[in-house]
C-alpha cells in the first residue's frame, strides 16, 4: 500500500516537475556566473589600455662647468617629422649657496650662438648643429648646419667682462653694470625651417645638437627629423 497517499502516477509525475525546476535554475545561475564574468573581463581590458603612456618625447641635460656653474640644456623632441623644428632651452646655473661673481672667459670649444648675430647676445652660451652624431671626440670632423638666416648684423658689440650670480639661481647681473636688477640668463633656439640656411625644412636624418658656455662645458643632444 502506498503510506504517502499519492497514486503512482502523481509520484512520477511530481519527481519530473522536481527534476525540471532544478535544471532551469541551475543554467539560470551559469548564465548569470558567465555574464558576469564577461563584464569585469571587459572592464579589467578598458582600464589596462587607459593607463598606457608614452615616454617622455624631449631630453633634459646637466653638464658642470667651471666656478660651480652648469650649463642646462633641454629639448622639446628627439624625433620631428619633415617641416618639423625642435625648441632648445639653455640656463647657465649657480650651484654655490653664495653670490658668484665669474669672469668672462671666452673659452669656447667651438663656435656656438643663440641667433644670426652673435654680438648681440650677453648670455654666456649658444649652440650649434652637426649633421650625423658627433661627440666630443670628432666634433672638429663634424659638418656644421647653417641653422641661421643670412641676415645683416649691427658692428657694435657690447662689452661684458662677468657675470654676478645669485646664490643657488640662474639670475645674475651682466657686468660691468651698474643698479642693475638680476635677470635669468636663459635663452631659446627653434630648430627647423624658419632657420634653416635657405629657408627650407632639414632634410631627413640624424642631427647633433652642441651646447656650450664659455667656460668650456659641453653637451650633445641628438635628434632625427623623419
Amino acid at each position: 500500500m502506498n503510506r504517502s497517499g499519492l497514486t503512482p502516477t502523481l509520484l512520477a509525475f511530481v519527481i519530473v516537475a522536481v527534476v525540471v525546476v532544478s535544471s532551469i535554475a541551475f543554467i539560470a545561475v551559469q548564465t548569470g556566473a558567465g555574464t558576469g564574468t564577461t563584464s569585469s573581463h571587459s572592464t579589467v581590458q578598458s582600464t589596462t589600455s587607459s593607463q598606457s603612456t608614452s615616454p617622455p618625447s624631449g631630453k633634459n641635460l646637466t653638464v658642470s662647468s667651471l666656478h660651480g656653474l652648469e650649463l642646462i640644456v633641454s629639448t622639446n623632441a628627439t624625433e620631428v617629422p619633415a617641416g618639423g623644428s625642435v625648441q632648445v632651452n639653455l640656463s647657465e646655473f649657480n650651484t654655490l649657496s653664495a653670490p658668484n661673481n665669474v669672469s668672462a672667459s671666452h673659452d669656447w670649444q667651438t663656435q656656438v650662438a643663440l641667433g644670426p648675430c652673435e654680438n648681440t647676445y650677453v648670455q654666456p652660451f649658444g649652440i650649434a648643429v652637426y649633421a650625423g652624431h658627433v661627440d666630443a671626440q670628432n666634433l672638429s670632423q663634424g659638418e656644421r648646419v647653417n641653422i641661421f638666416p643670412l641676415v645683416a648684423c649691427p658692428m657694435y658689440v657690447r662689452l661684458v667682462n662677468g657675470y654676478e650670480f645669485q646664490p643657488t639661481s640662474d639670475l645674475a647681473v651682466v657686468l660691468p653694470s651698474i643698479g642693475a636688477t638680476p635677470s635669468p640668463l636663459v635663452g631659446s633656439v627653434d630648430i627647423g625651417m624658419n632657420y634653416s640656411s635657405r629657408g627650407q625644412p632639414l632634410s631627413a636624418g640624424g642631427y647633433t645638437i652642441v651646447a656650450a658656455d664659455e667656460w668650456g662645458a659641453l653637451a650633445f643632444v641628438y635628434f632625427a627629423v623623419l
